[in-house]
């Protein structure tokens, strides 16, 4: 019995393993590498603390591609999956950080593989540095930062680099996979219509299986200029040609920044109510007699 609402299968395929070693032995040395450079040889926090979200958002990615292209619907693995790839971009970067440190200050001569394959080294190492910092910010920069404040530091990295990944990982598994058809669903944007008022109206209508008020709706008057709303249709390949049709109703509230610029936020009213094929089908249609919504990010 189909269930009101998309739930992930839990079902993982093996292969996904081996593009997670991949990821951990490639992907995420070539980011920490990228990372831990960028941080020593720019002196400058402000851009360091976009390094950061830089390689957090390059992890995400690749935990992203990993349960993606390993087809992993399973919410758990897919975290582990993510906790996996954060852990290793966090450790491949310390180890490189340490080797520079080390070798820089001409205390010891040692080689990335014996410090990654030492971690109980690499951990007094580090505890060792806590102690006395290696960096100032601001008029206090010839005072290195070190102890609490210096963990602090760590720690909200540490958080961005697993963090990140984790999350990136987790929402892909929910997305919808079509089990029959064995791959990730396809999504089409369609409208924009008129701003949803009455949003527990519509989700009862729809949980009820009463699509008339979801075909009916008009649409906006002016387009993308003002808050509008959308949907995205989650479907096959050949979009009419699936027996599995999700959808996600939106509202896009317009928002003007400083400079002028228009831009849109987006609240997710229903998301992944799953409709039958004749309703997707009819969704579909309206592309031709509407304007079909480019991706618009959230903000």
């Amino acid at each position: 019995m189909h269930t009101l609402y998309y739930k992930p299968s839990g079902k993982t395929n093996s292969i996904s393993f081996l593009y997670l070693i991949l990821a951990i032995f490639i992907a995420a040395p070539i980011l920490a590498l990228a990372y831990t450079y960028a941080i020593l040889y720019i002196p400058i926090i402000y851009l360091n603390i976009l390094c950061v979200i830089g390689i957090a958002f390059g992890l995400g990615f690749v935990a992203n591609f990993v349960v993606g292209l390993g087809k992993v619907r399973n919410q758990w693995i897919a975290i582990l999956f993510g906790l996996i790839v954060g852990v290793a971009g966090l450790y491949f970067s310390w180890v490189i950080w340490i080797y520079d440190h080390l070798n820089a200050s001409a205390f010891v001569d040692v080689s990335h593989l014996e410090l990654m394959q030492s971690p109980e080294a690499l951990w007094d190492v580090i505890w060792k540095i806590n102690e006395q910092g290696t960096w100032g910010v601001g008029r206090s920069a010839n005072a290195n930062i070190s102890g609490k404040m210096l963990t602090t530091v760590w720690i909200i990295e540490a958080i961005a680099f697993i963090g990140t990944p984790i999350f990136f990982a987790f929402s892909k598994a929910n997305e919808p996979y079509l089990e029959e058809d064995d791959n990730w669903a396809d999504t089409t944007k369609i409208g924009p219509f008129e701003l949803i008022t009455d949003k527990e109206t519509l989700k009862k209508q729809l949980e009820a299986k009463n699509y008339e008020p979801l075909l009916a709706m008009l649409p906006a008057e002016n387009d993308q200029e003002k808050s509008h709303a959308i949907f995205t249709l989650y479907h096959n390949k050949k979009r009419t040609h699936g027996k599995e049709f999700y959808l996600t109703v939106s509202n896009m509230k317009e928002h003007i920044n400083k400079k002028g610029e228009l831009s849109f936020d987006e609240k997710v009213l229903i998301n992944f109510i799953r409709i039958p094929k004749d309703v997707g089908t009819q969704l579909i249609a309206k592309i031709g007699s509407s304007i079909e919504v480019p991706i618009v990010k959230s903000e």
